[in-house]
């Protein structure tokens, strides 16, 4: 049976306030201290108690007559973006912006959490997780685990606003939700000198162009094409005149993959790849390679049941199950490894800007529909 009895009628007014004013204040990962003070202040104003987790992180509480819990995800980083919306509550901290969406995402969390908090007939416990550094290193999702934010959890919700779908629809898929990400930083160490005499030296640069077209036949002829990967760089770097052949030359890329097979494999590759080019070319390499997040992972059960649950929700005029997994990545994947999850897509689309773009903004509209399918979704997964 679903619950439905919340009074939501003034949600739209306060979710979009709150929004603009965690995007007017936007702070980078690990240094949320005035986003941290603001989630308290909402939760100290409503009587919900809650904990200081991963610096930092909040965990609200909803308690109910059980200690088994339902978490909810939202998080709290910006990024190193500088804002070029206009918006009359744009960011008023140069060079950060919140160019993903995680405003949005704490301030739905925080008016599902109100609302929530009004229902006192809850048979499972609920917590409203805010967490720091989704978007940098060190991740915050694995010191939220560390530090017991999944204390008798049974199941968590994430979800993302997402410029890739019109307001009104929600995507939720079974399986692999978001890629595995991978990062990698390669220093062709060389033998510098004059580019007039470049037979004197060996030259990283010349190493290293020839890698980065080699590196594309890893997808394109060593793949299976209906196995999804991405080998991307990123970063080029090395030399300091245009008549310097210089000592040292950086690459650094990610590999995106649904697949942990897939990942050893393309690592065996470029392995493979730098040894045949300190042959052919004199210099010598060094690749430090390392596992960034998992895949994100949606319980095949959970996800179906949400997809039921956000039947009949007022504003959700779409429900998407057969969508692709997206490339990119989220460390809610690490919770995903621990507990069931499901992870899901909100509609925002708004003037063609993509997440991460100093101009990206979001249909306000989003707002209060997603507020409407939290609260009914963990409503009922609470019971």
């Amino acid at each position: 049976m679903n619950r439905t009895a919340h009074d939501l009628s003034n949600v739209r007014d306060e979710v979009i306030a709150l929004r603009r004013e965690f995007h007017r204040h936007p702070e980078l990962s690990n240094r949320e201290i005035e986003t941290s003070k603001r989630v308290q202040a909402f939760l100290k104003k409503y009587g919900i108690p809650f904990e200081i987790k991963a610096g930092n992180g909040v965990v609200a509480f909803l308690e109910g007559k059980e200690k088994a819990a339902i978490a909810l995800r939202a998080d709290m980083d910006a990024l190193p973006v500088e804002e070029k919306t206009g918006l009359p509550f744009a960011s008023e901290n140069p060079g950060v912006m919140h160019a993903c969406g995680h405003d949005a995402h704490m301030a739905i969390a925080l008016c599902a959490a109100r609302i929530l908090n009004q229902h006192k007939q809850l048979r499972k416990s609920l917590k409203i997780i805010f967490q720091p550094s989704e978007e940098s290193s060190p991740s915050g999702a694995p010191r939220m685990i560390e530090e017991g934010a999944l204390a008798d959890v049974k199941a968590m919700l994430g979800f993302h606003v997402w410029a890739g779908l019109p307001t009104g629809a929600i995507a939720v898929l079974k399986g692999p939700v978001m890629a595995s990400a991978d990062r990698f930083e390669i220093v062709f160490h060389g033998k510098g000198g004059h580019g007039a005499i470049p037979h004197m030296t060996k030259d990283p640069i010349m190493a290293a162009a020839h890698f980065i077209t080699q590196l594309q036949s890893i997808v394109s002829r060593q793949n299976d094409p209906q196995n999804p990967l991405v080998v991307s760089l990123g970063k080029i770097c090395g030399g300091d005149a245009f008549n310097i052949i210089p000592e040292e030359v950086t690459l650094a890329g990610t590999v995106r993959t649904f697949d942990s097979k897939q990942n050893r494999a393309v690592r065996k590759r470029i392995k493979n790849l730098l040894s045949g080019l300190e042959r052919a070319f004199g210099v010598k390499s060094k690749m430090n390679y390392e596992g960034f997040v998992p895949v994100t992972w949606n319980n095949p059960a959970l996800a179906s049941r949400i997809a039921v649950l956000l039947t009949g929700v007022p504003g959700v005029k779409k429900i998407i199950t057969d969508a692709k997994p997206k490339m990119g990545s989220e460390d809610f994947s690490f919770y995903s490894r621990l507990v069931p999850c499901c992870y899901f897509f909100v509609g925002c689309a708004k003037g063609g800007h993509f997440h991460h773009s100093p101009y990206f903004d979001i249909d306000e509209n989003c707002l209060e529909i997603a507020v409407r399918a939290i609260v009914q979704i963990l409503a009922n997964l609470a019971g």
